[in-house]
């Protein structure tokens, strides 16, 4: 079901480009949005330059969520998925770097790099580092690049638009419009693990901790042997340990106005 690799694999790398669309999502450090944005036409603003990065042209739209969020934190994932007959999802676990239409000669050899194609309205390019080892400090280092079933992703197909006109008899047709459906395959998954009283041990192995290490699925949890009330406790710490950065600059701040309290009493004494 689920892999991970280290990079992207030739095979996956070709079959992202031949996909109708992609979709990237970010958040902030703090704040209430998270944000998922699709992207049309891999094949002529997406590039996979090496197995660790890639690049796509960003044009002008009504939002700027993803650059705001890449220029704070650099977080950035990549989607891929399937609407054929195959299924498939694949996502890249990104470091972002923001490259405005302004920053020459910098924009125009990256341009150049994605194939020199100039796309209207152009207002930067989002280069993407996919992780590499060592640069991240929490459980999972080697996870870069994941690919799933993509069951759940419905299938794009093609079916009449309107019953047949009397005219078909003479060998017309009614028009042809596509359609999403739901796949049969998740069901049948989901259905063969109920049968073999499996489905728990599967939550148990995969729905227990998100990729970062978050507590997930309790009854799973409960499975693994942890302690539910632990894992909240570490999610609160978590919470905790990600505003260290806040807490020391008013740390600094407060110091420092006393510091000036002191002084400009010790002028006006």
């Amino acid at each position: 079901m689920v892999q991970f690799y280290p990079s992207i694999p030739p095979h996956l790398s070709e079959w992202a480009l031949t996909l109708p669309l992609f979709f990237t999502a970010s958040a902030p450090l703090s704040g209430s949005h998270v944000n998922i944005s699709p992207k049309g036409l891999p094949a002529s603003t997406f590039r996979i330059l090496s197995p660790n990065l890639a690049a796509y042209i960003d044009a002008t739209g009504s939002g700027s969520e993803t650059i705001a969020h890449v220029y704070e934190n650099r977080r950035v994932t990549i989607m891929f998925c399937s609407f054929g007959a195959a299924p498939r999802i694949m996502r890249l676990f990104c470091w972002g770097k923001v490259v405005e239409w302004d920053q020459e000669p910098e924009f125009g050899a990256w341009i150049e790099r994605l194939g020199g194609k100039r796309v209207e309205g152009a207002r930067a390019i989002l280069v993407l580092d996919v992780w590499k080892d060592g640069e991240r400090v929490d459980v999972r280092d080697l996870d870069k690049v994941q690919t799933s079933c993509g069951y759940g992703v419905p299938l794009l197909s093609s079916s009449s638009s309107s019953p047949p006109p009397p005219s078909a008899a003479n060998g017309e047709s009614a028009a042809m419009v596509p359609e999403l459906k739901d796949r049969d395959t998740l069901g049948h998954w989901a259905s063969k693990l109920v049968a073999k009283d499996d489905m728990r041990r599967y939550q148990k192995d995969w729905n227990a901790y998100s990729l970062d290490g978050l507590p997930a699925l309790r009854v799973a949890m409960r499975d693994t042997g942890h302690s539910v009330l632990w894992g909240r406790v570490k999610s609160w710490k978590r919470r905790i340990s990600v505003q260290k950065e806040a807490l020391s600059v008013g740390i600094l701040v407060g110091a420092s106005l006393v510091l000036l309290i002191q002084w400009l009493l010790r002028m006006l004494g």
